[in-house]
């Protein structure tokens, strides 16, 4: 009986100690496990931060290029309308004194 006895004094010896190490653990663990939330929440947010300022961005070079294709078809349609042969020949009349030829040009073909 006393055998009994000190076995079951030993297991309430330990007990609280094994207690204590695993309310310690539980606490560790439970800790570790907050931060590394805490930390990937706050990844999660740095980069949803980035992806929006990197859509802002894309928003405004597509305006950019928006604006730059339209500056591109007005300039195109002035180079057009500064080549026309209408156009060539009042400047060749007023600025340089040019006459147009009364004849028709004439081609030879060997």
């Amino acid at each position: 009986m006393a055998a009994k006895q000190s076995h079951t004094d030993q297991k309430s010896k330990e007990a609280p100690i094994v207690s204590k190490t695993r309310k310690f653990l539980n606490r560790v663990s439970l800790l570790v496990i907050l931060i590394l939330g805490a930390g990937g929440t706050a990844v999660y947010i740095r980069n949803v931060m980035r992806v929006n300022k990197m859509l802002n961005e894309v928003r405004a070079l597509e305006k950019t290029r928006d604006s730059l294709i339209s500056v591109n078809q007005q300039l195109k349609t002035k180079v057009l309308d500064m080549q026309s042969a209408p156009r060539i020949t009042e400047l060749a009349k007023q600025r340089l004194g040019m006459i147009p030829n009364p004849k028709a040009p004439t081609s030879l073909t060997p």
